[in-house]
């Protein structure tokens, strides 16, 4: 069971991570392959640009039910 503020709408993929208790390489993997979440660009120190993965409470419940947690 996962419990999340009922306002909180967007989860970053440290969160997700955290929340599912899917490996961060594998959850962008999953991500990648099957079109859950997306990406939004994070301006960083220096002016390069980074990519964020992000995911709805959506993408969270079906990680969830569908994937298991990572057991390392």
């Amino acid at each position: 069971m996962i419990k999340v503020k009922a306002n909180q709408k967007i989860f970053t993929d440290t969160e997700t991570a955290t929340l599912t208790g899917i490996g961060l390489e594998r959850l962008h993997y999953l991500a990648r392959t099957r079109h859950i979440g997306f990406i939004v660009g994070v301006a960083e120190a220096a002016g390069k640009q980074a990519d964020q993965w992000q995911f709805t409470l959506s993408d969270l419940m079906v990680l969830a039910t569908l994937y298991r947690r990572c057991q390392h």
